[in-house]
């Protein structure tokens, strides 16, 4: 492996010279690990780093930096199946920290801590098949606790802590819109636009592989990262996790599987003794109305109408605007 090349690869990144040569020694200790069972890093599959993820978890050696940094080495090395492995463990870092928090402002510090006692956090790097058990304890927990709607309220937050500024580009252009409708309209051929450069160039799309197969069917429907506008709601459906997987699959669970996002429930729809219940997609909800709230400028409610956890196929929701701030 070229030290001084990977190094520099990391730079380019926006590490700093010591959280550059951290990243290296983090793909270093990979590679040593991987070449004693006679694979290389550039190799690597899924399954060959699951057993190395599980050592790290052993020796507590897990940070989720750590785990970033072997991402981000996979991401610049093109291999997507690695990379996206190694997000799906990094993907709910904090989540479930967040949902607690608002629980506390939310339903008291009593009720959260009943909650985190019962459901204790799994150890980040946990393999995605593992996870369901703990989130059907967590919503069980949350939903005997708590009545359903603050239940679903306190899982609707923003639980990735995406900052509000990061829409203010959004914002700017549905203030400059005609309407909500034309905005509406042209977020969505912008993001067709977006899918295409990187169908085009190869390039991964946050965690999915972009195929013109995925292009069209996020072109056909505009409730594909963005919304339809109707009887002052907007109706939001989530892009599949797996597109071509996705869109290729006969087995409607399997197709399920593929539309999936979530690391703490996804396994739970091929594995249904670890069920998860839909209740658990407030937490999708609350993704998709953050954009609009920060568009609009307030809080929003959303309903789940839709859930792969419950047999449907796609998961789908209503943002109620109500007296949102409209141009």
């Amino acid at each position: 492996m070229n030290v001084s090349r990977l190094r520099q690869q990391f730079a380019q990144l926006g590490r700093s010279e010591a959280e550059a040569a951290e990243a290296v020694a983090d793909v270093l200790a990979l590679e040593n690990w991987l070449s004693a069972r006679g694979r290389a890093p550039e190799d690597a599959r899924a399954e060959d780093l699951r057993p190395y993820v599980r050592a790290l978890i052993e020796k507590k050696r897990n940070a989720p930096q750590r785990l970033e940094n072997l991402a981000s080495y996979f991401y610049m090395m093109r291999r997507n199946e690695s990379y996206i492995y190694l997000c799906l463990l990094t993907g709910g870092i904090g989540v479930i920290e967040s949902i607690l928090s608002r629980c506390r402002a939310l339903a008291g510090d009593q009720a959260a801590d009943k909650i985190a006692q019962g459901a204790p956090l799994p150890p980040v790097g946990t393999d995605p098949e593992e996870l369901p058990a703990f989130t059907a304890r967590f919503v069980a927990l949350l939903t005997d606790t708590l009545p359903e709607p603050l239940a679903r309220s306190v899982l609707a937050g923003n639980n990735h802590g995406i900052p509000a500024a990061a829409f203010n580009p959004e914002r700017e252009r549905y203030l400059a819109a005609p309407s909500l409708d034309v905005y509406l309209k042209e977020k969505h051929a912008r993001a067709v636009e977006t899918l295409q450069r990187h169908c085009d160039s190869g390039e991964v799309w946050f965690e999915q592989v972009v195929s013109q197969a995925f292009v069209d069917y996020v072109a056909s429907n505009q409730e594909l990262l963005s919304a339809r506008h109707e009887d002052g709601k907007l109706y939001v459906t989530k892009v599949p996790y797996a597109p071509d997987s996705f869109l290729s699959e006969t087995d409607p669970v399997k197709k399920r599987y593929h539309a999936c996002h979530c690391p703490f429930a996804r396994e739970s729809i091929l594995h249904k003794e670890q069920d998860v219940p839909a209740t658990w997609c407030y937490c999708s909800g609350g993704f998709a109305k953050h954009p609009y709230e920060t568009i609009f400028g307030r809080p929003l409610s959303v309903e789940l109408l839709q859930s792969v956890l419950r047999g449907d196929p796609v998961c789908r929701f209503a943002i109620h605007l109500d007296d949102a701030e409209q141009p």
